[in-house]
């Protein structure tokens, strides 16, 4: 990144040569200055070159500089912000703003990062004029309308308040829930609690799991002394979605009888968490780091909300940018409820970058001063990614036996224990977690593939097998591995030509898999089609096999099928 730092600070000196001008320019008339439109097609060259390289800090520097010489000055302004956003710098991308002005613009980012920068300087009104004279795309006018709301909800307007942020309905029921949400949080916030508990009850009620809802109808409940129902929603979020460090530290407060008053956010948290739900949607929902702005503007707004830091961390990673959400990660504080996970997330990045040491130390470190679950679990999956699976498998019963204590039975924690059996040839305990975690969630594809295809690699329960994974298959018809267990069971019951048309469609879904394409081999040699075999052997070997793979394939290639692939030679996913 340096080395192109470096490139790009002269780019402008040979930009500029290119111009009208000609190459002679500065050696003919050294003491004529590069004239200003030269100077600024410079930098913005020399901008779009570092956003494509992914160096957004360089970007927002040359944008910044371009702005109102430059072709298209809306445009270059609004990616300088978005440059500056990305790069963290929320102080230059609200400077860069300022300068552009909030000029209309269906893009948004520059208006969006203008309000945020009116309120963090408590100018509500100031943040309703510059969003009312925008003209923005869908995505951005459901922001605006909630800062609207949030805005309107600090000069005392509740009707108002909650008038902005209903007419974000759009009918599609994901975007309405997130939306009657933000209505329950206002009303909580103004302190119309009985209205704020209709809200959430009538979101719980309708399936609406958001952990930002969960918490605040749990608090309105315990308030109320509705304990046990509190307790109840708590349980029931994490049974049903995920563990969550917010969540379990009100369980742990209702539970030894704390006092509960209901959280009032302010209208900088409320405008904070305004930016952060979205983010979260891209987080989940795109594979590149498109969310760290409104991650980067909502931390500006709150900067303790650390749950977006650890959002902001796996868009980076999304973003091929794991040095800075390391550096991320290590901002949580460990006062946060966050702050295990965030570990736990750093400690498996830390892997990920082949700092498996790095990752080890600070996974013990903080798993001996906070043995928290959602920790434990994490720091399981590093043990499993290291084929530490005995340590895996400690780590997961501990969890489990804490759960059975507490009345609780996690589907994901019988999976992974017995996937960590699996893998140490266990196969009884294994075979037995991978059942109950099918009780508890039957329509699970993953547990479905994972047990099904368990028992055909070892040649038992075939059409069980081959029954579970045909569920598997229709619940989840695009994954690559999922369909070639699909025609791996067909390959075991001697079913081959079934078999060519199920691990085909396989290899296309996921080309680069070694086992697949072993797989695909073995079915082409069944078939009589020796060539096309061999083509897949060779190719597999291509893909980094495991070492027992590689040996086996290579077999096959000096002598082809002569027997049936030994049971569990191929890893069962």
């Amino acid at each position: 990144m340096k080395k192109l730092t470096r490139l790009l600070a002269i780019a402008p000196l040979f930009l500029a040569s290119a111009c009208a001008s000609g190459p002679f320019w500065r050696t003919a008339y050294p003491s004529v200055e590069e004239p200003d439109t030269a100077r600024a097609y410079g930098d913005f060259m020399v901008a779009r070159v570092a956003a494509l390289t992914n160096d957004p800090e360089t970007a927002s520097r040359y944008y910044a500089a371009s702005i109102g010489t430059a072709p298209a000055g809306t445009e270059v302004a609004e990616r300088a912000v978005y440059s500056a956003l990305k790069a963290g710098d929320f102080g230059l991308a609200a400077g860069v703003a300022r300068r552009a002005g909030a000029g209309k613009t269906e893009a948004g980012l520059v208006p969006l990062t203008l309000a945020a920068d009116a309120l963090i300087h408590g100018k509500a009104q100031g943040a309703i004029d510059i969003l009312k004279a925008q003209q923005l795309s869908f995505f951005h006018k459901m922001i605006a309308l909630n800062l609207e709301a949030w805005s309107q909800m600090e000069r005392g307007n509740l009707a108002e308040a909650v008038a902005f942020a209903g007419s974000n309905r759009t009918g599609d029921r994901r975007l309405d829930n997130a939306t009657s949400h933000m209505v329950g949080l206002l009303q909580v916030a103004a302190k119309d609690d009985v209205a704020a508990a209709e809200t959430f009850a009538a979101l719980w009620a309708a399936g609406a799991r958001l952990a930002v809802g969960a918490e605040a109808y749990a608090e309105l409940l315990a308030a109320r002394g509705d304990r046990d129902e509190a307790l109840g929603v708590l349980n029931t979020f994490r049974t049903e979605v995920s563990y969550n460090a917010a969540l379990e530290a009100l369980r742990l407060r209702i539970e030894r009888g704390d006092k509960i008053e209901p959280r009032r956010l302010t209208l900088r948290e409320g405008a904070a968490l305004t930016f952060q739900l979205p983010g979260a949607v891209l987080v989940q929902n795109t594979s590149d780091d498109y969310a760290t702005p409104y991650l980067v503007i909502a931390l500006a707004l709150d900067p303790d909300l650390q749950q977006a830091r650890t959002l902001w961390a796996q868009a980076l990673v999304r973003g091929e940018r794991p040095d800075e959400a390391i550096r991320v990660l290590s901002d949580v504080p460990d006062a946060s409820p966050f702050y295990a996970a965030a570990r736990g997330q750093l400690a498996n990045l830390l892997h990920n970058e082949g700092r498996d040491a790095e990752a080890l130390r600070v996974a013990a470190e903080t798993l001996a001063a906070r043995p928290d679950r959602a920790l434990k679990l994490q720091i399981a999956g590093l043990y499993r990614a290291l084929e530490r699976e005995a340590d895996a498998e400690a780590i997961l019963t501990e969890v489990m036996t804490a759960d059975a204590a507490d009345g609780q039975d996690d589907w994901r924690v019988h999976f992974l224990r017995g996937a960590a059996r699996e893998r140490q040839a266990k196969w009884d305990g294994a075979e037995a977690d991978l059942k109950r975690a099918l009780e508890l969630d039957p329509k699970n594809a993953t547990v479905l593939n994972y047990l099904g295809y368990s028992w055909i690699d070892r040649g038992i329960n075939l059409k069980e097998g081959l029954y579970l994974i045909e569920q598997a298959v229709a619940l989840e018809p695009e994954s690559g591995q999922i369909v070639d267990s699909l025609g791996w069971a067909h390959y075991r019951l001697g079913e081959y030509e079934q078999a060519v048309e199920f691990l085909e469609r396989a290899v296309t879904l996921l080309p680069a898999d070694a086992v697949l394409n072993d797989h695909l081999g073995d079915a082409y040699w069944k078939t009589g089609r020796r060539k096309e075999a061999g083509f897949q052997w060779r190719r597999a070997l291509k893909l980094d096999p495991t070492a027992e793979d590689r040996a086996r394939i290579e077999q096959k290639l000096l002598g082809g099928l002569d027997r049936e692939p030994t049971p569990g030679a191929a890893v069962a996913r």
